[in-house]
Formats: C-alpha cells, structure tokens, sequence
C-alpha cells in the first residue's frame, strides 16, 4: 500500500484479514469479529429547531426499538411529519454522536489515540487529504480510502466544505475496538471490551443498542 506507515499498513493488513471472507451481509464483513461485546448507536433525528430525537422517542410504544430497527419501521409506524421530524443523517455520524463516542474511546487520555479512517471512495465532494489516500477494498467490496491521524479527526468534515459528513469507519492502531458501517449509514456499529460497550449503552447523550457478533446487516438508505 503506498503512503502508509509501516504501522498503519500492518493494521490494515490485520483488518483485512479478519473481515475478508466472511459471509456477505453480516457484522464481520465491517468489524473484525475478535472483540468481547458489539453495539448500534443510531443517529438521532432533529427538529426544525436542531433537537435531537431519539428513534424510541418518536416510536412510543408504536413500536419497539432495538439493535435491528431501521429508519423506515419507524416511518411506517409512526408517520413523522417529515416538516417536523427531520430523518437522521444518512452516511455520516450525526456530530453530537461523533463527540460523544471520541469521548468514550479516548479516556481522556493525552495524546488521544493514534487512529486510521476508512472512507469510501464514491462519497462526492472529498477533501484533498481523503482523495489523495490510499484505497483498500474491505469485506463488503466497498473501495475506502485509508488515512491516518489522532482520534479527535473523527470529528472533522471529510468534504470540501464545513459542516460536510464526517468518517464513518475509525480503528485505532492498537485495534483496541472498532467504529464501522456501510456507505448508507444512519448508524455506527462499535466492537470493544465488555467495559466500553456498556459505557456506551450506559450513556445518557447516546441511543445505543446492544447487537449480537453475527448482526446481519441491512441497507440503512
């Protein structure tokens, strides 16, 4: 791979090999199947006035939410008035949520963990440091482009233009857990330690669901 350090390319490689091969359509394909507990945080729908709406705010007892519930059962059931209810962004992770997880998996630690990003090649309108990177094809056939820096680049926009969509898939170099989804995102899924997972369905700022290692993935456009 060209352009990558020799420490990036052997976690990739390590990435590769862990979720190449598994069968199509399952949580493998995205996020190596090694760690001890897995979780879907959903991006939250918004209002006309920028608040955050949770998918089981919305659902009421219309329907219950959980780790497999899509955008569109919630459609079904509930009817949102869509100049009310704004869906929640779609390949990208809604920017309350992006904050919240770098919170979560950097412990406050200084210097924050040194992570590499994965975005896919298709996206429009990339900005130059993701367009001149390196492309892998991972489990799912996906083209991504491959970069590397600290974990707070989560939070930055992987577009030419501010406030642009931001990077849906992150691993840290010590591949200690793993942020991923496919290009139509409304979700993340994060594999890690038993006492990461529950941090985060914990969180009060997150609607986290708890997701079994054999998940089956589905289109969230």
């Amino acid at each position: 791979m060209d352009h990558l350090e020799s420490d990036s390319e052997s976690r990739i490689d390590w990435f590769l090999q862990q979720t190449i091969g598994k069968p199509m359509g399952s949580l493998a394909c995205l996020i190596p199947p090694v760690y001890r507990a897995y979780a879907r945080v959903l991006n939250p729908a918004t209002s006309p006035a920028g608040r955050r709406l949770r998918w089981s705010q919305l659902a009421g007892d219309r329907i219950e939410v959980d780790g497999a519930t899509q955008w569109s059962e919630i459609v079904a059931a509930c009817g949102p008035d869509p100049n009310q209810v704004y869906e929640p962004q779609n390949g990208s992770v809604d920017s309350v949520v992006a904050e919240r997880l770098v919170s979560r998996l950097s412990k406050g630690a200084k210097p924050s963990p040194e992570c590499l990003f994965l975005v896919w090649e298709g996206y429009g309108d990339l900005n130059s440091q993701v367009r001149t990177s390196p492309v892998i094809v991972n489990g799912l056939g996906r083209g991504l482009h491959v970069f590397r820096g600290p974990l707070e680049l989560a939070l930055e926009s992987i577009e030419d233009r501010p406030g642009g969509s931001l990077p849906v898939n992150w691993l840290p170099l010590d591949g200690a857990w793993c942020v991923a989804n496919d290009i139509h995102a409304r979700s993340v899924f994060i594999g890690g330690s038993s006492s990461l997972i529950g941090g985060i369905l914990g969180d009060p700022d997150l609607e986290a669901y708890y997701i079994r290692p054999n998940h089956a993935l589905v289109s969230e456009d």
